[in-house]
C-alpha cells in the first residue's frame, strides 16, 4: 500500500462524522452568540475598572503643577 492510497486522519473523521447538517446549522446559531456575550462582559468589565480607576485615583488627586 502506497502513502497515497492511504487515508489521512481527518478524511477517516469525515466517514465516520454523525452530525448532520440540521444539527450543525442549529450549534451554529448558538455558539457564535455565546462567544459574543463573553467578548462583550470583557469588555465592559475592562471599561468599568478603567472607569473607576478614573475616578476614583485621578480625579481625587485634582490638577498636578
Amino acid at each position: 500500500m502506497s502513502p497515497a492510497d492511504r487515508l489521512s486522519h481527518s478524511e477517516l473523521l469525515a466517514e465516520d462524522d454523525p452530525i448532520d447538517e440540521a444539527a450543525l446549522a442549529d450549534a451554529m446559531r448558538s455558539v457564535p452568540l455565546g462567544a459574543g456575550v463573553l467578548a462583550g462582559t470583557g469588555v465592559a468589565l475592562l471599561v468599568i475598572g478603567y472607569l473607576a480607576i478614573y475616578l476614583l485615583v485621578f480625579l481625587p488627586r485634582g490638577t498636578v503643577g
